[in-house]
């Protein structure tokens, strides 16, 4: 598969937000880890048990309506751009980029579920929504979890799914919702939410999750504990905990935009930027579209109010960049092809 028909593809959670630009939560995901019991984890498997869960993977696949149509693609034949793709848009992990030929990314033609095939564990289910739709993505994911279970996962009746990292083990899920939260960043709130989370078995990360950084104050809040609750249970968990946020996210908002002008300010020169800057980084173009995304949400008006943010926000990624120019770019060029397409983009909402 290559970049063009990557981007063919839907993307529900980008898409799916334009319908309702107010919303703090961007997207929901569950993924559950899952190994084979008749093989060693993959961090312990040789080139030939690792080919061979591939193959028993496929075959199970090939056999489940649930993959009817879906893109078989093996991360190792894939170029720099397309691989970058991906993972831009959530279909995959960043750790996923150092492929083999035993590694093997299962995506459906609807762009919700992917499947990794030999990454930490045998199999990575990940199911992608927009908006908080946790106990959707749960269904979706559990559906799949059992239309596959004749590979025989590794379980065990005291500690339930074994994993590689302990820390998955149990039910082996993992839910998260993406929320944009610049307000409670503004406000200095965020050190404690983080503390807070972490003291309710929960983790708040960057946008692609650990490791990573918020830009564009978007933040991932996931469950950090998968033994001794529920799939059920934890899913609840972390979407109790990202209402919360939403509701302190709404009262933050409220603070800056009843006090003095100086948010109105930062809004006008995110735009001036967008609009008339030659070089755009990648952490600059964000910074100023999430402050676009804030004026949205608050009702404010001036020309961002049409403006697509989730397609432009995906836009301005280095790998989409380089995409659209059909060539791999140094920084500087991708800098520059950022700024030119932001401009485009903006110069018709005028």
């Amino acid at each position: 598969m290559n970049a063009d028909q990557i981007l063919a593809l839907p993307v529900p959670w980008v898409e799916g937000g334009q319908e309702n630009p107010s919303d703090v939560v961007i997207s929901s995901r569950v993924r559950l880890a899952r190994n084979l019991s008749r093989f060693p984890f993959v961090n312990r498997a040789t080139p030939e048990e690792k080919a061979a869960v591939l193959e028993a993977v496929r075959q199970a696949i090939q056999h489940e309506p649930l993959f009817r149509e879906c893109a078989w693609c093996r991360i190792g034949e894939m170029d720099p751009v397309s691989k970058g793709i991906l993972v831009e848009r959530r279909l995959m992990s960043p750790d996923f980029l150092q492929g083999s030929q035993e590694r093997v990314l299962v995506l459906d033609s609807r762009g919700i579920v992917s499947v990794m095939v030999n990454e930490e564990d045998h199999l990575r289910i990940q199911v992608l929504l927009g908006r908080m739709a946790l106990c959707e993505a749960l269904r979706i994911a559990s559906a799949i979890d059992r239309a596959l279970y004749c590979l025989d996962f590794a379980f065990d009746p005291e500690f339930g799914f074994l994993t590689s990292c302990p820390t998955n083990v149990g039910t082996g899920l993992r839910a998260s919702a993406m929320l944009h939260l610049p307000a409670l960043r503004m406000s200095g709130a965020m050190p404690e939410i983080i503390a807070q989370s972490g003291r309710l078995g929960l983790v708040v990360r960057g946008a692609y999750g650990e490791g990573t950084t918020s830009a564009g104050a978007l933040y991932q809040v996931s469950n950090q504990v998968t033994l001794g609750l529920t799939p059920e249970e934890l899913t609840e968990k972390v979407e109790a905990v990202g209402s919360r946020l939403v509701e302190q996210e709404a009262r933050a908002r409220s603070a800056l935009l009843n006090g003095p002008h100086e948010l109105e300010d930062r809004i006008w020169r995110a735009w001036g930027t967008l609009l008339y800057a030659r070089r755009l980084g990648l952490a600059e173009a964000m910074e100023c579209l999430s402050l676009l995304r804030m004026a949205q949400e608050a009702g404010m008006k001036g020309p961002f109010e049409k403006l697509a943010w989730g397609p432009l926000f995906l836009a301005v990624q280095p790998a989409h960049v380089q995409a659209r120019q059909g060539r791999l770019l140094t920084e500087a060029e991708t800098d520059t092809a950022r700024a030119e397409l932001v401009r485009d983009a903006l110069g018709c909402l005028r």
